[in-house]
């Protein structure tokens, strides 16, 4: 296909029917009549020599050579819409703008929560989305832009090329139990640590953590008794329980405090550290520009208040 004698509008159709694979639904998506999206259909056919999309139970489903090119163009899309929208100078007054951020339960406490306190004090119109990180980095989601920035955390600096990143602040661990739990007296070994019921807890469902990798180190093991995606159930879990858990400090706010025992690991732990990724696709959109001055502000005021 010669790209220069293909209509670039096109895309849009194509990534229309992708969204609705219907031809009248993505008709009335683009504003077009339904004669107009059945030309266009058959042009895109031509251009690429392929049905693409086909009858069945009524939907319009992409063949096998529309689902190969379906990350390119929505990609291509996106960008495009990226590179429309930076034409504008961002003005937080006047947005209306959606951001959708994935992250988990405890990050957002730390940077979502402050930052639509924010929003929210000086009646801004821009609304914040928070959708569950399923992964640690969902580059597919990143690309088309369905997300704008993910929040996450790791312990290495291994990240795909296309992904920029700022990292926002890094910590360490803590091992929380119940108060007077029976294993504990005001102090943790190895031996009593081992002893124990853990919780891990693991947004992405893997069943060992950065944890288990240092015990087999020294070729030991926990007992995990609980799997948890969420770090805010597992301390409250453990306050009413036998189970510990270990988890970032920055993870326990003051009024935990008052219901949990906090003890340093008995073995030495890498420290975690939380950062912000997006598209490099997306560099120049200056709301998303925005997005990250407020979010390294916020980090800067964690910081400086630890």
């Amino acid at each position: 296909m010669n790209l220069r004698q293909f209509d670039q509008n096109l895309w849009l159709v194509l990534d229309a029917l992708y969204q609705t694979q219907s031809v009248s639904e993505a008709a009335e998506l683009l504003s077009l009549s339904q004669s107009a999206m059945s030309h266009a259909l058959k042009r895109l056919r031509v251009a690429f020599d392929d049905p693409l999309f086909v009858r069945q139970q009524g939907e319009m489903k992409p063949t096998k050579k529309a689902l190969m090119i379906q990350p390119l163009a929505q990609q291509g899309v996106a960008l495009l819409n990226q590179v429309a929208s930076s034409l504008d100078k961002f003005d937080i007054t006047t947005s209306k703008r959606q951001f959708t951020i994935a992250t988990t339960d405890f990050i957002a406490r730390l940077f979502v929560f402050p930052l639509l306190n924010k929003l929210s004090a000086t009646h801004s119109g821009i609304k914040i989305k928070v959708v569950d990180l399923e992964s640690e980095l969902p580059l597919s989601a990143l690309t088309i832009n369905q997300i704008d920035l993910v929040l996450t955390f790791n312990h290495t600096d291994t990240l795909d090329s296309d992904i920029e990143y700022e990292t926002l602040l890094s910590g360490d661990y803590r091992v929380i139990s119940r108060r007077n739990h029976p294993l504990f007296n005001n102090e943790m070994s190895l031996s009593s640590y081992l002893q124990a019921q853990h919780i891990l807890i693991s947004p992405w469902g893997q069943e060992y953590g950065s944890l288990d990798i240092e015990l087999s180190k020294i070729n030991t093991e926990r007992h995990i008794a609980a799997i948890t995606p969420h770090l805010m159930q597992a301390i409250s879990l453990v306050a009413t329980s036998d189970l510990i858990a270990t988890v970032p400090t920055r993870a326990i706010s003051s009024t935990e405090q008052d219901l949990i025992d906090i003890y340093t690991p008995p073995i030495a732990l890498p420290p975690y550290r939380l950062y912000m990724a997006w598209h490099r696709a997306f560099e120049l959109d200056p709301g998303l520009s925005w997005l990250k001055k407020e979010l390294s502000e916020i980090a800067a005021i964690a910081i400086s208040s630890a």
